[in-house]
């Protein structure tokens, strides 16, 4: 009879393990690291795969480190990425003359005969050599204004899915809809829009006044804020800038909060959870662009085969993660830690 129980015993370890491994076959194991790291990982077999933004997508495919199995141009077509936000105390005219220069180094880094100087200063703003950047600079979509529709999606993904913490009630607004339009705030970059296009010479007036401006380190997704620099534009509308570096968008939105910076090109996601989450008070005044991100894997070569593997992303509620999710799904897969 103990021979026979501890038969049954081992049996039902045994088909548990089995019922697990079987489990764990349709699961991406997902892991958080900062796109830098990840690069470094997938190189020494640490991290399977991983989604991020470039120009560390293709660092890791020029290096040899991993192969693209999707780009987010294939997953969710035309969503959000990074912004330029400013402080909600910011002077109109400065705000004006941000948009103004943010177009222009825009549509600069969209002209063709621009391309050997866009592909320069890729270079020197992120540290990548030029191969790295002229590989990355084909998935980017540099924009003026982000896609609203494609914005309030995302936005209503975190609320779904728990990463908001409170309403617009709890920040002093009537309605979601008065939330956005304050946050996803157009009428700057409407009124340059009108003035360019009345006159495509036209420069606002001269505020002859400093701003502080945040960013990301090596972030080629912001690279009209060092265009704006190398081409004068800041200076021709009076704009003294201080550029201040971040490590994430997370910090940058502290900057934000302490009131180290004015203005700032960072993630939509870390923009939207801190300002509803902790109410630090921005308001989204441009885009940066739009896609530019990727799944690059070590050894896998769709996404089905990423069951059972570890897979790095920037953090949970951030554009990444929910392209990872997007993704497995698609593919039959769940994720999780």
């Amino acid at each position: 009879m103990k021979r026979l129980i501890a038969l049954a015993v081992i049996l039902a370890i045994f088909l548990a393990g089995c019922q697990q491994a079987e489990v764990e076959k349709g699961k991406i194991r997902v892991v958080k690291m900062s796109p830098r790291d990840m690069v470094e990982q997938l190189k020494l077999g640490e991290i399977d795969a991983f989604v991020a933004w470039e120009p560390f997508v293709s660092e890791a495919v020029v290096n040899g480190y991993g192969k693209i199995i999707a780009t987010s141009a294939d997953i969710w077509p035309n969503h959000p990425c990074c912004v330029v936000a400013t402080s909600d105390k910011l002077d109109r005219d400065v705000a004006v003359a941000l948009v103004w220069a943010h177009v222009k180094a825009t549509r600069f880094i969209n002209s063709e005969e621009n391309r050997e100087k866009v592909l320069e200063y890729a270079s020197e703003f992120t540290g990548k050599n030029r191969e790295v950047v002229e590989e990355a600079l084909k998935r980017i979509k540099f924009v003026e204004y982000p896609d609203k529709e494609e914005f309030v999606k995302y936005y209503q993904e975190l609320e779904r899915g728990g990463y908001l913490t409170k309403k617009p009630g709890d920040l002093g607004y009537d309605s979601e809809d008065e939330f956005l339009k304050d946050f996803l705030y157009s009428e700057f970059y409407d009124y340059v829009l009108e003035r360019l296009k009345e006159n495509e010479s036209w420069v606002p007036e001269k505020v002859n006044k400093k701003v502080r401006v945040g960013y990301l380190t090596a972030d080629l997704h912001q690279l009209a804020i060092y265009v704006a620099m190398k081409e004068s534009y800041y200076k021709q509308v009076g704009l003294q800038v201080e550029a201040k570096e971040f490590a994430n968008g997370v910090m940058e939105m502290e900057g934000f909060k302490n009131r180290e910076i004015d203005a700032g090109y960072l993630g939509g996601a870390p923009a939207t959870l801190k300002r509803v989450n902790d109410d630090i008070r921005i308001k989204i005044i441009a885009g940066a662009n739009n896609e530019g991100s990727a799944i690059v894997a070590k050894d896998a070569k769709s996404l089905e085969e990423l069951a059972g593997k570890k897979v790095a992303i920037p953090g949970f509620g951030t554009v990444q993660d929910f392209l990872l999710r997007i993704a497995a799904e698609k593919a039959g897969l769940e994720t999780g830690t």
